[in-house]
């Protein structure tokens, strides 16, 4: 996985985002994207953001799964953005 990590590192890179603020989604699909990946399991997700346990964005992210009624032990994809920026 770490050749996969390498493409996904590359693609943030070009769309300007760093790896500890960006926001994403949890699917069972692809949204057929430049920041859209596929993941096997759970902690291939947790190695690729550097999240340890136990932590707060861990428990954040473990919620994902739940609130979206997927499987962390089965494949999903990631789709990745830009985290949002309030407007004054």
């Amino acid at each position: 996985m770490n050749q996969n990590f390498t493409l996904i590192s590359d693609a943030f890179l070009t769309a300007g985002i760093d790896t500890k603020n960006v926001e994403f989604t949890i699917t069972e699909y692809s949204l057929n994207s430049r920041l859209s990946f596929k993941f096997n399991n759970i902690e291939e997700l947790l190695l690729f953001l550097d999240v340890t346990a136990p932590s707060k964005r861990e428990m954040d992210i473990r919620s994902k799964f739940i609130e979206n009624g997927i499987d962390p032990d089965k494949y999903f994809y990631v789709n990745f953005f830009k985290p949002k920026v309030a407007e004054l």
